[in-house]
């Protein structure tokens, strides 16, 4: 009786998944590429007995935890310390120099250049991916930044999540399509949330070295509470 209930629930829920695909018309079936990006900024005040490599070595850990793979730069501190910290940028490319030609050409081609994320002035600078949902347009890429100053650390993290949407030829990217379709309507998640996740583990990385980690600014497009 139990099974024959799960079928009938799977029924009504694929055919209302099929009713949304058809009644949304173009919207869904159009191919489409879509990026946002999440940051979050965080303060670290430090115990006295907390090392500048303590904080490094704890930083760097947490954020490789759930990369495919990362590249990490390591800085000497700055001598003296700022009164004030840095902080990340976000610079689009057709803003670059030398870069004018080959945003025109994407724009005749209807793309759009992406945008750089820096970390200007940083002692250490993280960058990798997760990259496991690649071969289903689906992938996450990451910067962080990490800026000693006179009043302890300032760690900012930033996420950039990329997605296809729409009936592709690539089967992955169309059964990934209607998967999504189908894990919004019984009420799963999305790889996307993997994001907070991350940023999430890099502040438990930096905590668990007895600091006080204070979220200072942030914005997350993927939370609902936005």
């Amino acid at each position: 009786m139990f099974i024959k209930q799960q079928r009938v629930v799977l029924s009504i829920t694929l055919g209302a998944l099929f009713s949304t695909i058809l009644l949304s018309g173009c919207a869904t079936t159009t191919p489409t590429t879509t990026k946002k990006m999440a940051y979050v900024v965080y303060d670290v005040k430090t115990p006295t007995n907390v090392s500048y490599q303590d904080v490094v070595n704890a930083f760097v850990s947490g954020t490789k935890e759930y990369l495919s793979g990362a590249a990490v730069q390591e800085n000497p501190p700055p001598y003296p310390l700022p009164d004030q910290p840095g902080r990340f940028q976000n610079s689009p490319m057709s803003q670059m120099s030398g870069m004018g030609g080959l945003s025109a050409i994407a724009a005749m081609s209807g793309a759009v250049l992406p945008s750089i994320v820096s970390c200007p002035g940083a002692s250490v600078i993280a960058r990798g991916a997760d990259n496991s949902y690649s071969k289903y347009g689906k992938n996450a890429t990451y910067t962080f930044c990490l800026y000693p100053y006179k009043g302890g650390y300032q760690a900012d993290a930033v996420g950039s999540y990329t997605s296809q949407s729409g009936f592709s030829s690539n089967p992955n990217v169309l059964g990934a399509e209607l998967g999504g379709l189908f894990t919004k309507a019984v009420g799963l998640g999305s790889p996307s949330q993997f994001i907070e996740d991350t940023f999430g583990n890099v502040r438990k990385s930096l905590a668990s070295t007895g600091s006080k980690v204070t979220v200072v600014d942030s914005f997350d497009p993927f939370s609902t509470n936005q």
